[in-house]
């Protein structure tokens, strides 16, 4: 993939190698982030007995009712899911 740099004053390399490194930061900064879902959803897992994908079919089907804690599962369940896409995209594109 090309990226196409700004304009600046420096030096294309410069800027170019400046870039792939922020890119790569934030990638892992989105996988640490990731990591603490997958953490939170680990831990709901063992408190209720059923794994994330089962909880989000049922939270989905409206079978578990309109506690908090369903929310926040299925909050650590998309964060989960969200941050490990970000952190693939950037990864990717700091190749």
């Amino acid at each position: 993939m090309t990226i196409v740099l700004p304009q600046t004053k420096f030096p294309d390399k410069m800027v170019q190698e400046i870039i792939h490194a922020a890119l790569r930061d934030q990638a892992n900064l989105a996988r640490l982030r990731a990591a603490q879902f997958v953490n939170e959803c680990r831990a709901f897992e063992e408190r209720f007995h059923m794994n994330t994908e089962d909880f989000v079919n049922k939270f989905e089907a409206g079978e578990l009712g309109d506690d908090e804690i369903w929310f926040d599962w299925f909050a650590a369940a998309r964060g989960r899911e969200v941050w490990s896409v970000k952190a693939n995209v950037l990864l990717e594109v700091a190749a």
